[in-house]
């Protein structure tokens, strides 16, 4: 019985500490957000991935973008 509840209780676990791995850290998310934006990103829309960035961050990405697209980085 008792090796029952050990395994029962490790796969939980594991389960657990494989469903936190798979969540993406805030530098990734910034990335791919920086990575998505385009011609049509604006202020008010955003992409998907762009929802979970504040929006002082992502105003940055948005001017940086903008910049970038003149010429001037």
């Amino acid at each position: 019985m008792r090796i029952r509840i050990g395994v029962v209780v490790l796969a939980v676990v594991l389960l657990i500490t494989a469903f936190i791995s798979n969540i993406p850290s805030q530098a990734e998310t910034e990335l791919a957000c920086r990575r998505a934006l385009d011609n049509t990103s604006t202020w008010t829309n955003r992409p998907d991935i762009c929802l979970d960035v504040s929006a002082e961050t992502y105003r940055t990405f948005l001017l940086m973008y903008e910049l970038r697209e003149e010429g001037l980085d």
